[in-house]
């Protein structure tokens, strides 16, 4: 028999613990981000940062970043690297191409086929039917495989349109641009999203770099709470880090220069609290 039975589960091992992890974080994100981003959007974004990142790591390893080598450690074949490396992320994902309902009130707003004859503005569109329909304008923007019900669900919930009673019924554009979470989520996500960032640039710093030279990145947490004591933990905990925060606040502010200047660092430390509430659970994350 060939081979090491005993290299061979250890590697095993090595790869369900990185999947583990992989899954864990990538659930937090798509939470995140499901119902504001698209599926293609997002995949459009990772193939595009897969290739950055796998040309950056090649010539940090001064190692030439060749179409080859780029699908090689990508997995991706070689016509898709060069496609990648050739387009422009920021005018490909433009609004419209984040998710359906972007793509539809796009079109609703831009195409002369759906605007009103006399204003040039977006028509009142009849529910159903041919031609000039909310009907048609599914069809169009986001195809036969999704229900004139469930758009107008989603659009009469971000106050994107209104129903109104004609001789037939009706739909009425009111904003074009679709936001499916309220502003304040919005910047709560994006906190988040910035978050998790910093923390995983920490990791990935002190995975190159010599002991002296780490940052601070550690967490500490027990498995044995009673759920009775866990109101009185986070409001002591939320104390402690409230204290914790002033604290770090008079420190940023005593080396702070006082004027912007070119060549200065952005730096900072976090402090949060996790466990006890769903987005936490890990055991349903596995």
């Amino acid at each position: 028999m060939s081979g090491n039975p005993l290299r061979s589960q250890s590697s095993a091992l090595k790869e369900s613990s990185t999947t583990d992890a992989v899954r864990l974080v990538f659930r937090r994100v798509v939470r995140l981000l499901v119902g504001s981003v698209s599926f293609p959007a997002l995949i459009e974004i990772l193939r595009k940062i897969y290739v950055e990142e796998a040309e950056k790591k090649l010539i940090r390893n001064e190692t030439k970043p060749t179409k080859s080598a780029l699908a090689l450690m990508t997995g991706l074949d070689t016509r898709v690297v060069s496609a990648v490396m050739n387009s422009d992320l920021d005018s490909s994902l433009s609004p419209k191409n984040y998710c359906a309902e972007s793509a539809l009130l796009d079109m609703w707003a831009n195409d002369k086929f759906f605007a009103d004859e006399q204003t040039g503005k977006p028509a009142v569109l009849p529910l159903e039917g041919r031609g000039k329909t909310f009907q048609a304008l599914v069809l169009r923007s986001i195809g036969r495989n999704i229900t004139i019900k469930t758009v107008i669900d989603r659009l009469l919930a971000s106050s994107n349109i209104r129903l109104v009673s004609r001789q037939v019924e009706s739909v009425e554009m009111l904003s074009q641009y679709y936001s499916p979470i309220s502003s304040d989520k919005a910047q709560l996500t994006d906190i988040a999203l910035y978050e998790s960032s910093r923390v995983l640039s920490a990791v990935i710093h002190n995975m190159d770099a010599e002991p002296e030279l780490r940052v601070p990145q550690q967490g500490r947490w027990t498995y044995r709470l009673s759920p009775k004591d866990y109101r009185k933990f986070r409001i002591e905990a939320r104390q402690l880090l409230e204290k914790q925060i002033k604290e770090g606040e008079k420190l940023l502010e005593s080396f702070e220069e006082d004027h912007r200047e070119s060549g200065q660092l952005t730096v900072g430390f976090g402090w949060y609290q996790w466990g006890g509430h769903e987005s936490d659970e890990e055991s349903g994350d596995q």
